[in-house]
């Protein structure tokens, strides 16, 4: 993994331990790309509203997400490299969609990078009782060869998931540590408890060569 991603993290997370980060997406499909399915084969999965979230779980919610648009106001107000990129729409208005595990998945945020190609998702993970359990971050960029010392060609994406961290209360200095050992370990994914906010943090990084990257933060409790 590259000493400058570190370093960049290193950087945003001290500076966002005070406040943070994002943006919107599309996606190009090709045709030739899509697989034909007959319709026979096609479930249709009905999404559930908003509204039907547990109440606990849609004020942690609405309160994270007041947070990180605060985060974003902070890193466009930088004095010396301010960072624009937009802000979770609020108020939370968009479904929630069924996963393959019997959970939930909510995009809060779907954007394309303002500057270089690439876009970024955060989500809001569900139990099937619609308790939230946790959040996560989804990325997708230029190659790890391509991007320079400065990974200024992630940049957005990787403010908007450090962002993230620092809402949380996730450990600075833990996170760092943890993020270099996956990197040593050589695997695709690599999870640690964070003991300050009871949250595993699970780093996905097996595509990160191709610019794909990924953080999970999942409540234990």
């Amino acid at each position: 993994m590259k000493k400058a991603l570190l370093l960049l993290l290193a950087v945003m997370l001290v500076g966002c331990s005070g406040e943070g980060t994002e943006k919107k997406k599309e996606e190009d499909v090709k045709k030739e790309d899509v697989v034909k399915k007959e319709p026979a084969e096609e479930k249709k999965v009905v999404p559930v509203k908003y509204e039907e979230v547990d109440s606990e779980s849609k004020a942690a919610v609405e309160k994270f997400v007041k947070k990180y648009n605060v985060k974003v106001d902070v890193l466009k107000q930088d004095a010396e490299e301010p960072l624009i990129i937009d802000k979770i729409s609020e108020p939370i208005t968009s479904e929630l969609n069924k996963e393959e595990n019997n959970t939930f998945s909510q995009i809060l945020l779907e954007t394309d990078f303002k500057q270089y190609k690439g876009h970024y998702k955060v989500e809001a993970k569900y139990n099937n009782d619609k308790k939230i359990i946790g959040y996560g971050f989804s990325m997708e960029g230029v190659p790890e060869n391509e991007v320079n010392e400065d990974v200024d060609e992630w940049g957005e994406g990787l403010a908007s998931a450090v962002s993230m961290a620092a809402i949380l209360g996730v450990n600075v200095d833990k996170l760092l540590d943890e993020l270099e050992k996956a990197g040593d370990e050589n695997k695709g994914t690599h999870t640690y408890t964070d003991s300050n906010t009871n949250h595993n943090v699970t780093f996905l990084i097996a595509d990160m060569d191709l610019g794909k990257f990924g953080i999970n933060f999942n409540l234990t409790k």
